[in-house]
C-alpha cells in the first residue's frame, strides 16, 4: 500500500485544496470517510474495516484502533482535547510526535500510543 519510492513528493501550499500529508495521498481512509460523507471512522458502522485491519503503519494502526471508540464514546470536541493532552511530554509539556519513545526536548521516556 505504501509506495515510498513510487510516490513523487511536493511541498503542501497552505490552502491547496488537495493538502494531503504524503500518507493520506496514498491511503484511502480519508477519501472512504469523505465519501460517505462522514466526519470520521467514528461515524462508520464498518469500523474496523479492510482499511484500519490492511493499515501498513504499526503505531498508526495502533492508535487508530485506540482513538476510534474512544472518539465515539466521548463525542468529536473532547476526543480531540483527549488527544493533544496525550500528545504533551508529562515532564516539560512539549508536543509529541505519535510513536514519539522520548521526548525530543527534555529526553524523558514517554509512551502515549
Amino acid at each position: 500500500m505504501f509506495l515510498f519510492g513510487t510516490v513523487k513528493l511536493r511541498k503542501i501550499k497552505k490552502g491547496d485544496p488537495d493538502r494531503k500529508s504524503i500518507f493520506c495521498r496514498i491511503c484511502g481512509i480519508r477519501d472512504c470517510v469523505q465519501g460517505r460523507g462522514y466526519e470520521g471512522c467514528n461515524k462508520c458502522d464498518d469500523f474496523p474495516c479492510k482499511q484500519i485491519d490492511n493499515f501498513p503503519m504499526p503505531v498508526g494502526k495502533k492508535v487508530i484502533l485506540r482513538s476510534v471508540p474512544y472518539w465515539r464514546e466521548h463525542g468529536t470536541e473532547k476526543w480531540i482535547e483527549d488527544e493533544e493532552v496525550r500528545y504533551l511530554c508529562p515532564g516539560c509539556g512539549h508536543k509529541l510526535f505519535r510513536g514519539a519513545k522520548r521526548c525530543n526536548k527534555c529526553g524523558i521516556p514517554v509512551d502515549s500510543d
